[in-house]
């Protein structure tokens, strides 16, 4: 086989071999231009898409007519978004959902068809990187789909945060993410702003001192008359 076939060309074969049903998508990263691909391959198709990783950098250059193609593509009612992540600081360790799984599912909507590999739903994934994409034996389907299952019951509708990421032109690569169930920590005071306390803290004690002063002198000057 010549190194370097793109991995779109698979999954294209896997999706003629199986051309109904839900199809579930899960990746690591997506683009804009690789919205616009699935879009054009499963006009008429339910869509699960499961995105691991949906920060602003990897949508940053897309033409408007792809950012149009993928914004009708994502509002579709029969297309579900996902989202799942976990962050350093839960007990369980960093992780996030990494893998590259395409499955066809039947009319019960139950996946009956897997594709896995290590391509992600970007230009470079389905065109340019050499990867792997294969349909996996009859005996792993129960792995595979418990993995699904239990990865897809944990995950979170994420549409809205997709919808931003696409429409751009000013996406930017985010900060890092708090986990969408922890409050962010409380901003801690450095630099000018512990400076700005102590000054105001000091200015408040003289004033307090001056206004005590007063007060003494006072009372000295009524006893004195």
């Amino acid at each position: 086989m010549q190194l370097g076939v793109g991995a779109g060309d698979r999954i294209e074969r896997f999706l003629r071999s199986h051309p109904t049903g839900r199809l579930v998508v899960c990746v690591g990263s997506a683009s804009v231009s690789g919205l616009v691909w699935l879009a054009e391959r499963a006009p008429q198709r339910p869509v699960t898409l499961l995105i691991g990783d949906l920060q602003g950098r990897n949508f940053q250059h897309a033409t408007d007519a792809d950012r149009r193609a993928a914004l009708a593509f994502v509002q579709r009612s029969d297309v579900d978004v996902r989202n799942w992540y976990r962050t350093a600081r839960s007990s369980a360790g960093r992780s996030e959902a990494h893998l590259k799984v395409w499955a066809a599912c039947d009319e019960r909507g139950a996946p009956h068809a897997y594709l896995v590999g290590s391509a992600n739903l970007t230009t470079a994934g389905r065109a340019e990187n050499v990867e792997l994409m294969t349909v996996v034996d009859s005996s792993e389907h129960d792995y595979l789909g418990g993995v699904l299952e239990a990865l897809l019951e944990k995950s979170w509708s994420a549409r809205d945060q997709l919808l931003e990421r696409v429409a751009g032109p000013d996406a930017r690569a985010d900060t890092p993410r708090p986990h969408r169930h922890e409050p962010a920590a409380p901003k801690a005071q450095t630099g000018c702003r512990k400076q700005a306390a102590a000054l105001a803290a000091c200015v408040l004690g003289f004033g307090v001192a001056v206004l005590a002063s007063a007060i003494r002198v006072s009372g000295f000057l009524r006893h004195s008359n």
